[in-house]
């Protein structure tokens, strides 16, 4: 499952509509996604302090939800990551949730507006939300070796504000302060095997010292 997909479950709300869910997080939703670009192989992240976003690879994305927001930072040449997590609505709801509606996870449900807005969405697998929150509190707790995309999950939580709201449960009964250090220690001890992973580490960290992500709407 993809980070970004992790995100926006851990969000998701039965009375919301995709756009709301994803525009709640402010940048991290696009933080989510280039973290996934950067493990499918399509972007690396340079090794300097300047965080330069390099586009590898060659060829079609496989993947919908992958392949609108890789199109635009071809587009977009050469960006920083903290530009590129700027770009407005780099990642796509509707094809985070169609993909998410195709798995089985989430259905469709009315449209807003007296039938003629956007759909809500319906969450219908609530065994896969539970088993993040689940992957989640154990790697908060030290339970578990966290994997690339809970580490990553919870750096971009930490970063605008929300895991505190969104974890409430699973944090118990770390304080803030207590939380806060731990998801640090998590990033910047993030294994990495391949060039991959190093460049997803060295994200997670910036991601949490050095504010490449502005927090989400009404936080500070």
């Amino acid at each position: 499952m993809l980070i970004a997909e992790k995100l926006y479950l851990l969000m998701a709300d039965d009375s919301e509509k995709p756009e709301t869910v994803v525009s709640a997080t402010g940048y991290g939703m696009n933080a989510a996604i280039i973290t996934d670009l950067m493990i499918a192989g399509r972007v690396a992240l340079s090794e300097d302090q300047h965080r330069q976003i390099h586009l590898i690879g060659a060829g079609p994305c496989p993947d919908p939800v992958l392949a609108a927001p890789l199109e635009k930072l071809e587009k977009r040449g050469n960006l920083s990551l903290d530009e590129a997590v700027k770009i407005n609505s780099l990642c796509d709801a509707r094809s985070l949730t169609d993909s998410l509606a195709k798995a089985g996870i989430i259905e469709y449900g009315e449209r807003t507006l007296l039938g003629l807005g956007k759909q809500r969405v319906r969450l219908i697998n609530q065994q896969i939300q539970r088993q993040i929150r689940t992957d989640l509190q154990g790697a908060l707790h030290g339970q578990k070796i966290p994997g690339t995309s809970d580490t990553t999950v919870l750096a971009i939580l930490q970063a605008i504000g929300l895991v505190n709201h969104v974890l409430e449960d699973e944090l118990a009964p770390m304080s803030g302060s207590q939380a806060q250090s731990r998801i640090a220690e998590l990033a910047q001890d993030s294994p990495a095997a391949d060039s991959a992973q190093r460049a997803v580490a060295a994200m997670n960290a910036a991601i949490v010292t050095q504010r490449v992500i502005p927090p989400a709407p009404g936080k500070k």
